[in-house]
């Protein structure tokens, strides 16, 4: 005969889980929440100019073969480096923009870059993205560590004491 434990523990007692453990767990899930709010927002920021380099190194090679349709991809090109730098400004980075055509100096049509200095430029924006990037990877190092707080550890500019 199995005889009845005395004692009757409800439901939720036993999916219920230690008050200390719960706190860790909605800690957790807090931090995971920021982190992935701010990383969501800058890693959109960081495709979505990467993305209009790379369709901006496209008109740059079909605007240097020439041809009947130069001219427009040109242009698409003169409004892939305008959005880039305007992004880039929205961001608070500021990045020099290639030379535009002189019509005085003749060979050139006016209104557009010249096309050996936009390279260089994507370049630019390479490098100031890549550190943007990646000091806001850091800033966000930082609050994490604010907000959970563990024994030990240093924000990432702290100067260490072995220093």
């Amino acid at each position: 005969m199995i005889q009845q434990n005395p004692k009757e523990f409800s439901q939720g007692f036993w999916g219920s889980e230690h008050p200390e453990t719960a706190a860790l767990r909605v800690q957790k899930d807090y931090v995971d929440t920021m982190v992935s709010l701010k990383r969501e927002n800058m890693d959109r920021i960081y495709v979505y100019l990467n993305g209009l380099i790379e369709k901006a190194k496209e008109e740059l090679g079909m605007a240097r073969s020439g041809g009947q349709s130069a001219d427009g991809r040109r242009m698409a090109l003169k409004q892939h480096v305008d959005e880039i730098a305007a992004y880039l400004k929205a961001q608070a980075l500021v990045v020099e923009l290639p030379r535009m055509h002189n019509p005085q100096d003749g060979g050139g049509s006016s209104g557009h870059y010249v096309l050996e200095d936009v390279p260089p430029f994507f370049g630019r924006v390479r490098c100031v993205l890549d550190h943007w990037y990646d000091s806001h990877l850091l800033a966000l190092y930082d609050e994490v560590l604010m907000l959970v707080k563990p024994k030990g550890a240093k924000p990432a500019g702290a100067p260490s004491a072995a220093s």
